[in-house]
């Protein structure tokens, strides 16, 4: 695990700057660095060493140096990749990950990286030919972001802070604040910044002579199913499952999950409990507030497998927490879940290098209850109308006036198509706060117009549109963005079994009776996970990882708020109507939850101070 930056063309970066670059990705490798710099081409990696940690320096070369590389991540079956090379008579001098991924490439060309099960991002330079090959996993768990210059040159890092110093003329992509308005992140290939992009999951970018070539070697499938028992289902699950958990225990560094005591993480740490010869190392977090605290759940689940847990419960100062995590995140992102996922990063490493977490179960076996709500609002949409006005006649009292009833009533609208309504209720702000909200030269429906349309492509069912959009966008546009940026800031690993490929190709082959049983969401995930754990551990409404958001922006960030959105910085920035944010602050100030909105104008704001300013 590590930090990876470089690029080729006239303006390759110079040592200076790679070293600049380096210092900027410490938190990623904190352990060793190193760069190769030669005629027009770069390369520099900071190492987070987890595995074969005295063979395993970069950048690394063949024997005739002619291939360099740099790569972030893990390759979880690099042993048995470099058994087949070993069979087929190339001897590998060291036993490092690296040198596979070259050996390989030497072997297979660019089709070596259909043989690779991990998470990566990875730069190979190749002087026969003088082309660089960038390459991002599957799932997109590692990110990969570019830059090319009008004179051919191409620049990438691990992360937008590194090539913000080999790109100083950067300019704002403001289309990007109402992506994450409404949205709260920026989807791929797309960047806060218009000379900055992203490299998509699954996608193998070429350089050659100054230009560059994208393709996909990698998509879900969802036109293949299997014809199978629901029996003979669960027990391949259960193997597939134990099989990614087994390969993700590789590790000469201190190794142990986080354990929230929900479906996902219980499967996770179960099969870990089984598989290892000692303890597993458990960690969780919880607050005071009971709503948002799950440790005792986790308690109990540790006690069942008997692991060593390990819990801390927060009153953390929100305003602190929050202007720590705005330096942290070079890209806004205004998923407040950010908030308890750094917190519990932070914790475990004070004993752990590396941790396995739940994340991608609810996205391949659907788990999100939007999945059972959009299809029925959307066919119920024809009465909605008279439903609001119903809505609005209950008094407040009966149905409180926090964030739930603005949700449900903002879902009681009628919609144009199902992608309208999954738009909707993926959506922190709807199109018409936005209208008010965001002055008129910097509202843009360019995001939702790109959601829409990628909803909508191709011949699959409803069900599997959801599946999809979540699995393609929502996932590594937030959530893996999310938990990369958060363990890597502590310098930490974190490995998610369930986004292996081998269990998400199987996932979506399931027919959706596996996976929603009347009204239960991710059925057959949620029976594995009791057939490891007493059921009564684990069978509780779904909670999420959230923070007392609306409480905390009225209390403990009140101050922060209204200093930061409407003093004269924020006013002269030109981004939101002045009137209408202070009205909003007012209304939520005054009980009424208004956190949706608020705060990703909060994350913008301080972004903006951090990044911009």
């Amino acid at each position: 695990m590590c930090g990876i930056t470089g690029g080729i063309g006239p303006s390759a970066p110079s040592k200076q700057l790679l070293d600049a670059q380096l210092i900027s990705l410490q938190h990623r490798g904190p352990d060793d660095s190193g760069t190769y710099v030669n005629a027009g081409i770069g390369l520099g990696m900071g190492r987070l060493a987890i595995v074969e940690i005295a063979a395993g320096k970069q950048p690394a070369s063949d024997a005739s140096e002619k291939i360099n590389m740099v790569f972030n991540g893990e390759i979880y079956n690099y042993r048995e990749l470099r058994h087949e090379l070993e069979q087929s008579g190339i001897h590998c001098r060291t036993s490092s990950e690296s040198e596979v991924i070259i050996n390989l490439y030497l072997k297979y060309g660019l089709g070596f990286i259909g043989k690779l099960n991990g998470m990566f991002a990875i730069a190979i330079h190749d002087a026969r030919d003088n082309s660089l090959h960038l390459i991002r996993d599957r799932m997109g768990k590692k990110p990969l972001w570019i830059s090319q210059l009008n004179d051919g040159t191409l620049f990438f890092a691990s992360e937008v802070r590194a090539l913000m110093l080999a790109r100083p003329d950067r300019t704002l992509r403001t289309d990007m604040l109402a992506e994450v308005m409404q949205y709260g992140y920026i989807n791929a290939p797309h960047s806060a910044f218009n000379e900055i992009g992203q490299l998509p999951p699954a996608s193998l970018l070429t350089w050659r002579e100054g230009k560059t070539t994208t393709s996909t070697y990698w998509a879900p499938d969802f036109d293949t199913k299997v014809n199978i028992s629901y029996e003979d289902a669960l027990e391949t699950t259960k193997k597939l499952i134990e099989e990614s958990v087994s390969r993700r225990l590789i590790s000469e560094r201190p190794l142990g999950s986080f354990l929230s005591g929900g479906y996902d993480s219980t499967i996770v740490t179960a099969y870990m409990a089984k598989l290892m010869s000692e303890k597993v190392q458990t960690y969780s977090i919880g607050f005071h507030s009971a709503q948002y605290n799950e440790a005792h759940h986790a308690k109990q689940v540790a006690n069942y497998l008997g692991t060593n847990h390990h819990e801390e419960i927060l009153s953390p100062d929100p305003a602190l927490v929050v202007e720590k995590i705005a330096h942290v995140l070079d890209q806004p992102l205004a998923d407040s879940s950010i908030v308890p996922t750094y917190l519990l990063a932070k914790f475990a490493r004070k004993n752990l290098i590396v941790a396995l977490g739940g994340d991608g179960g609810d996205e391949v076996f659907g788990g999100y209850d939007r999945y059972l709500a959009t299809p029925i609002l959307q066919g119920l949409n024809p009465i909605l109308g008279i439903a609001k006005f119903g809505l609005r006649l209950v008094d407040k009292k009966v149905l409180g006036k926090g964030r739930k009833i603005n949700r449900a009533s903002s879902q009681l609208n009628q919609k144009d198509s199902l992608a309208h309504r999954f738009s909707s209720i993926h959506s922190l702000a709807q199109p018409e706060d936005l209208a008010i909200l965001l002055t008129p030269g910097i509202n843009s429906d360019a995001g939702s117009k790109i959601f829409m349309k990628e909803f909508n492509a191709g011949d699959i069912s409803s069900f599997e549109r959801m599946i999809r959009s979540d699995l393609t966008s929502y996932l590594p546009g937030d959530l893996l963005v999310k938990v990369d940026i958060t363990t890597m800031a502590n310098s930490l690993e974190l490995r998610s079994p369930m986004l292996d490929f081998n269990v998400v190709e199987w996932g979506l082959s399931l027919p959706r009776k596996y996976k929603i049983k009347g009204f239960e969401t991710k059925h057959i995930l949620k029976d594995v996970a009791r057939s490891l754990v007493p059921a009564n551990l684990i069978d509780r409404p779904k909670m999420g990882f959230g923070i007392p958001r609306a409480e905390w922006l009225r209390t403990g960030m009140k101050e922060l708020v209204i200093d930061t959105l409407t003093d004269t910085t924020a006013k002269q920035r030109g981004w939101f109507d002045v009137d209408e944010v202070k009205r909003l602050i007012n209304i939520h100030m005054a009980g009424e939850d208004k956190d949706n909105l608020i705060w990703p104008m909060l994350m913008l704001e301080l972004w903006a101070r951090t990044w911009l300013d």
